[in-house]
Order: C-alpha cells, then structure tokens, then sequence
C-alpha cells in the first residue's frame, strides 16, 4: 500500500486569486466584513486590516509588531487604534486622492491616478 502522499492530486484553479481579490473587494466598497477605518484629512476609507497587510509592509508592521494599537514614531505618520477588532488608522503622511488610489491598487492589482498625483502616490 502506498503513502498518503501517494494520493494527493493538486488542481491548479488560475482564476482563483482575481476572483479573491474581486470578491474583497466588492466587500470593502459595500462595507462588508471591514474591520478597519483609515483616514486622512477628513475622509475615511473601510478596509481590511489582512488586505493592507499582505500588500504592505508599513501596514504588516503596524499591525503585528505594534500590536494593532502603536502609534509609529518619526516618519511613519500613522496611529492605529482598536486591536484585533475593528478600528480606526489615522494617516497624516499620505492625501485622500493618492490612498484612494493605493486602495484600489490593493483590491485590484491596478494602479490608477492622475500624472499629477502620481509623485504623492509614490511618495507614500
């Protein structure tokens, strides 16, 4: 008799992580299974704390080295409240236009904005 191993068959599904992606980010436009608030300048924008952190590396260390509450020190401009629930994300460094823009990008591996936005986008 063989191994378990021996019986393990692997079916690739390319359209799986789009399709993943798609559906997150349908939940964070209707304001689905969010448990994150950002905002900057007056605006607030609902996300998903995995999301922010898979794309980015400010997010992942603010919410796992920081314990979800830190507030980052010189430079990185942020204040996050709330743990492991939800909570709000307090962003100085970075206008609405370019977060909008790097939301999207995060939901849907495309970045959109403005010639004129772009150096904020890149900045942040």
């Amino acid at each position: 008799m063989g191994s378990p191993e021996d019986d393990l068959i692997g079916i690739p599904f390319p359209d799986h992580s789009s399709e993943l992606l798609s559906s997150l980010n349908e939940q964070r436009q209707l304001g689905h299974l969010c448990d994150l608030t950002i905002r900057t300048q007056g605006l607030e924008y609902r996300t998903h704390r995995a999301v922010l952190a898979a794309c980015s590396h400010y997010f992942k260390k603010l919410f796992t080295e920081g314990g979800g509450g830190a507030v980052m020190g010189a430079g990185g401009g942020g204040t996050a409240a709330g743990g492991a629930g939800a909570g709000v994300c307090e962003l100085d460094f970075v206008g609405p236009e370019a977060l909008g823009a790097l939301l999207e990008f995060a939901y849907t591996a495309t970045l959109t904005t403005s010639s004129a936005n772009m150096p904020a986008v890149l900045q942040a």
